[in-house]
C-alpha cells in the first residue's frame, strides 16, 4: 500500500462498499494477515442499529472493496447515515 493511498484516509471515516454489503470504519489503517491486505479500524458512530458495535474493532479485505466515500469526520458520516435514512439524500 502506497503512502498518498493511506494518506487519503488518515482522520477520515470511510465508507467501504464491496459486492455483497458496506462497512463504515474509522482510526484506519492497513494490515496484512496472511499475506492478504486488510483496512483495519473501528466502526463509528450510526453504523451499526443502535449503535450495538461503536467502537468495535472491525477489518475488510482490500481486495473486496469496489468503492469507498471519504467524510472528514465520524460526526459528518453520522449526519449522512441519518439524512440517508430519512430520506433527505
Amino acid at each position: 500500500m502506497n503512502s498518498d493511498m493511506m494518506d487519503i484516509f488518515k482522520g477520515k471515516t470511510v465508507s467501504f462498499g464491496s459486492s455483497t454489503d458496506t462497512l463504515a470504519v474509522k482510526n484506519i489503517s492497513f494490515q496484512e494477515i496472511h499475506n492478504k491486505l486488510f483496512v483495519v479500524g473501528e466502526i463509528p458512530l450510526s453504523a451499526t442499529e443502535q449503535n450495538l458495535a461503536l467502537n468495535k474493532s472491525c477489518a475488510v479485505a482490500w481486495d473486496s472493496v469496489e468503492d469507498f466515500i471519504v467524510f472528514d469526520s465520524e460526526s459528518e458520516y453520522s449526519k449522512w447515515v441519518e439524512a440517508t435514512e430519512a430520506g433527505e439524500t
